[in-house]
């Protein structure tokens, strides 16, 4: 596991002690490492030598290092200019940071190129500035305030794929490609939202939505062709130590001061303290002491009492007593529920405003059962053999192939999308549901019944989708020529 991968469970039982020592070193840094996102640095400089002896990466890692920044020039600074045309303060921030991470990410690959393969701790340090980066996305991504949040959530997902340079053979990380792939497989979820608020409506929206895209493709593509396998070191190359990074060479592991402190959390981090509202306790004290340093004057805007306001020449008595307003109910934030495997079947349950619901160790004979859950983000990967998704509000399941079927009881706003094949869809007692349909997924049957504002979502194209609605109500009429009902979908006239 890099210094920024996501946290999995445990795997390979079987592991060396090697293996597993580099694992949990690797956790430790990333811990160390969640704190804030350094200031932006600009495109990486070219690549030096910082030892003598090294071959500088050759023209196989000139072109590794000049496929990457014509990344950086051509699709990352095409979403930099699209959302400054745009003109968002948040969209501006939420792409700054994949431009930055990209920047650091660059020097790394230099470094890859003229360098041999370094020991875990300077390993550790090439990495963090990149995974600050998406550390803070991540959670500019939870923050209330951010009004760009689905863009937010997208760019999140996709910079996950940057964790790609951090794979080690038996690390239990994906294949660099498949990280890659897989971090825009989590990301099209949002993204197809996105999509379809924009389309037809703001061209540039679209435009930065696509070009994110076609980003993440053209990224697959690159490390497929330079880094296939892992990140391809220079076996003859210098020490990764001396590496000119533009000024922030990684630290030696032999020098014996401590590592330096992390930089603060960013503006609008879930873990900055928030300050106290109003002028504080001894704004608020001096306050009262001015009041009570009036003396007599105290009570000079208080109204006095006639002789009809008091109560025994009231006539409006009444013996009933009036109950005091019921408090309000104070709204619940995020709750994590349990996700847990047992009996031959994954169990979520629970879940409060957890966008973050990954289950990936799945088998074919495997089910998955979602009940109980409001607004959350469940994402399944690999084969299963069915899922149901109970009793759920404003919930999202993102999934693979599916042997049997999906099914939806008893549930309110819910979302769909398969990335893979499924043969059906059972959506039952249900009000509200969104079907995203790949083109793998679109020979799906899906049946309905006791269910309203069903709306599936079906590829046109290359970037463009339809909405087609499935009808809510029938009409049936007696055909006396075959002696039985026939039922057609109701039609509803304009007006």
């Amino acid at each position: 596991m890099g210094l920024f991968t996501r946290s999995t469970k445990a795997n390979n039982m079987e592991a060396s002690m090697e293996s597993l020592v580099k694992r949990l070193e690797s956790v430790c840094a990333r811990l160390e490492g969640v704190g804030g996102a350094p200031q932006g640095v600009g495109v990486a400089a070219a690549p030096q030598q910082g030892t003598s002896g090294g071959s500088g990466g050759g023209a196989a890692g000139g072109a590794s290092v000049e496929g990457f920044q014509a990344l950086i020039d051509t699709k990352v600074n095409k979403l930099v200019s699209t959302a400054s045309a745009i003109g968002e303060a948040d969209l501006v921030k939420t792409t700054g940071f994949l431009k930055t991470a990209f920047d650091e990410e660059a020097k790394i690959i230099a470094c890859v190129s003229s360098c041999k393969k370094p020991d875990m701790q300077t390993l550790q340090s090439l990495l963090k500035p990149t995974a600050d980066q998406i550390g803070a996305c991540y959670d500019f991504a939870g923050d209330r305030k951010n009004k760009a949040f689905q863009h937010t959530k997208v760019m999140s997902e996709c910079m996950q794929g940057l964790t790609w340079v951090a794979y080690m053979e038996g690390s239990g990380m994906s294949m660099p490609m498949k990280t890659v792939q897989e971090s825009w497989n989590s990301a099209e979820f949002f993204a197809n939202k996105l999509l379809m608020q924009y389309r037809g409506k703001d061209k540039k929206q679209v435009e930065w939505i696509t070009t994110l895209k076609e980003l993440m493709t053209d990224l697959a593509s690159y490390v497929k062709e330079h880094h296939a396998t892992g990140p391809a070191w220079n076996p003859r190359g210098g020490d990764a130590k001396s590496f000119d990074l533009g000024g922030a060479k990684p630290p030696s592991s032999s020098s014996g001061g401590a590592p330096a402190a992390p930089p603060p959390p960013p503006a609008g981090s879930l873990t900055q303290a928030k300050p106290a509202s109003g002028s504080g306790a001894g704004g608020n004290k001096a306050a009262l002491f001015s009041e009570l340093n009036k003396g007599a004057d105290v009570t000079a805007g208080l109204k006095k009492v006639t002789a009809d306001m008091k109560a025994k020449n009231r006539t409006d008595k009444s013996g009933l007593v009036k109950a005091a307003p019921k408090p309000k109910k104070k709204e619940t934030g995020p709750k994590i529920g349990k996700t847990q495997f047992a009996g031959g079947k994954w169990f979520v349950e629970g879940h409060v405003q957890n966008k973050e619901i990954v289950i990936e160790e799945t088998k074919s004979n495997q089910g998955v059962l979602i009940t109980g859950n409001t607004d959350c983000v469940v994402q399944i990967k690999g084969k299963v053999n069915t899922i149901i998704v109970d009793n759920c509000k404003k919930v999202g399941v993102i999934f693979q192939d599916v042997i049997s079927t999906v099914e939806t009881v008893n549930c309110k706003s819910i979302q769909l999308q398969p990335l893979g094949k499924i043969p059906s869809i059972a959506i039952d007692k249900t009000d509200g549901c969104q079907l995203y349909l790949g083109k793998d997924s679109l020979d799906t049957e899906v049946v309905t019944a006791k269910s309203s504002e069903l709306n599936i979502i079906v590829p046109q194209g290359e970037d463009d989708f339809k909405e087609i609605a499935l009808p809510e109500q029938f009409v049936s009429k007696y055909d006396s020529a075959t002696n039985s009902f026939v039922t057609a979908p109701a039609e509803h006239g304009a007006g």
